[in-house]
């Protein structure tokens, strides 16, 4: 591939030099102060003997010294590693077992005392000293073509978490779909930056956005966590571009000032990391009627997203459960029964996903990464785990991780897809199903843990009013027999409902 991150975003950063490249909660950093830092923290790390190629941890939360991390990183060519700040000590020493980075860049205080490593670290007050003397420094070194740009760690809901080896070419291919004409981005947007980067979903607008000339607002984490400091200032930030997970968009809801009214910018909402509801798109069409929603999918293992698709009124209208899109340009989508490709349109199976975006590979794990990872003619191809169906056109549609199916009472069930029929009830927010095994590991019934519209002190009643309301609109076999009332449900870190917490705690 010809282009390179570092020279289109030089590129950028020259034509747009005083504009806003940065904004978190109202300090601004320019293109011009941006791309001089990316240059002097380059510089530095070149003369820092660290081995060629090798990573470097960058450790933080919304700063804007995350992305001159990342860039310098690049252009000294070394590969990066983003962790977020409020990472558990387990998981962090985990990642530093397995990356065994040769430098340490701590945005926020490193918790150096918890954790065993070798690596030297450069703490936020060295940094301010580096960044103060302004350096330039040349392209000669900078990550290209199949070369590592990021290593990013999974969440590792179960085990320890795997390093995710995405190359440049990887990357930069996803984020050239991101700027064409499929998603009709304007050029200097604002995007909200609300993911960690530690999540991949910040992908999609950190890099597109200063590839495009526009401005991220980046959310803290801190304000995230704060409703009324959020709410009070999203209306604030002249959005014109979400990027978040549905359930992110969800908690934004329970905002009446998110709305075109109060929002009128805010025209692109862009959903990745977990499934896209009908009950959620609906929502958001009623709020913001012209904005344009996009559904896109993809795991980690395939650089963020690798298929989309506008999700319009008609859509919303006609399908219980909402399309995840039609292939990026450089993919192929293909659904399998074990080893063998299913061509009947319309029949489920795993989804693999081969060709440009499909990632390395998992970092220093080879037994892993051969269970996942494998060439197509010799094309890279990833077996995703999630249940899936074509259709005749090549539109895919999502069924849920195939870990997440089971069996009762005879029947196949996909817990996703008893949330999608709950949620079908005008008396249900938000609905997660999840199994109660026996002590055998056999699933006896299913458990519903239910936001309801409107607080209840009688949920026995409740309980049968939406039993009523769900007549004709969920199979009976599919029905929990068991109701659990909640105001809300526990988040991951990276904005989505933590199902897998929510099934251990059902089976305590």
């Amino acid at each position: 591939m010809s282009k390179n991150i570092i020279t289109v975003f030089e590129q950028i950063a020259k034509d747009n030099s005083t504009r806003i490249a940065y904004d978190e909660m109202g300090k601004t950093t320019t293109y011009a102060d941006l791309s001089s830092a990316v240059d002097t923290l380059a510089a530095w790390l070149s003369t820092q003997s660290l081995p060629d190629r090798s990573p470097i941890l960058v450790y933080g939360d919304h700063q804007v010294e995350m992305i001159i991390s990342f860039l310098a990183a690049l252009k000294a060519g070394h590969t990066y590693i983003p962790v977020s700040n409020d990472s558990a000590i387990p998981r962090m020493q985990s990642i530093l077992d397995t990356a065994k980075p040769a430098m340490i860049i701590a945005v926020n205080d490193f918790p150096s005392n918890d954790l065993q490593f070798d690596a030297p670290i450069v703490d936020h007050q060295q940094l301010e000293k580096i960044l103060a003397t302004p350096q330039t420094f040349d392209t000669s070194a900078m990550i290209n073509g199949d070369e590592l740009a990021y290593v990013l760690f999974t969440s590792g809901t179960t085990g320890s978490p795997k390093g995710v080896e995405v190359s440049h070419d990887n990357f930069m291919t996803f984020v050239d779909w991101m700027l064409s004409d499929e998603f009709k981005i304007k050029e200097h947007a604002n995007f909200l930056g609300q993911p960690p980067y530690s999540f991949d979903l910040s992908n999609m607008y950190w890099l597109p956005a200063l590839l495009n000339g526009g401005t991220i607002k980046a959310l803290p984490h801190e304000v995230v966590e704060n409703f009324g400091q959020m709410f009070t200032a999203l209306p604030n930030l002249d959005l014109e571009v979400f990027v978040g997970t549905p359930s992110f968009a969800d908690m934004l809801m329970l905002s009446p000032a998110f709305n075109q009214q109060k929002m009128p910018s805010l025209k692109t909402f862009l959903f990745c990391g977990e499934e896209l509801t009908v009950k959620t798109a609906k929502g958001l069409h009623q709020r913001f009627p012209d904005a344009k929603i996009f559904n896109t999918y993809g795991p980690t293992e395939t650089t963020v997203a690798v298929s989309g698709i506008e999700i319009t009124p008609e859509i919303i209208e006609n399908n219980d459960r909402l399309p995840v899109g039609y292939a990026k340009p450089g993919v192929k989508l293909s659904i399998w029964n074990g080893n063998q490709e299913i061509t009947t349109p319309g029949e489920q199976g795993e989804i693999v996903i081969s060709g440009n975006s499909v990632a390395r590979g998992y970092m220093n794990n080879p037994e892993k990464t051969a269970k996942s990872f494998f060439k197509i003619d010799g094309v890279p191809a990833y077996r995703t785990g999630d249940a899936g169906t074509l259709d005749s056109d090549g539109l895919l549609h999502h069924k849920g991780r195939m870990d997440f199916q089971i069996k009762l009472h005879g029947y196949r069930i996909e817990l996703d897809e008893v949330r999608a029929s709950l949620e079908k009830s005008s008396l249900i927010k938000q609905a997660v199903a999840v199994p109660k095994y026996n002590k055998d590991g056999k699933v006896t019934h299913l458990i519903a843990y239910v936001i309801p519209n409107e607080a209840t002190g009688d949920t026995a009643g409740l309980t049968k009013q939406i039993r009523e309301s769900l007549d004709g609109l969920i199979m009976p076999y599919m029905m929990p027999t068991q109701f659990v009332y909640r105001e809300s449900f526990p988040m991951s870190a990276n904005g989505k409902i933590a199902v897998k917490q929510m099934v251990a705690e059902a089976n305590k």
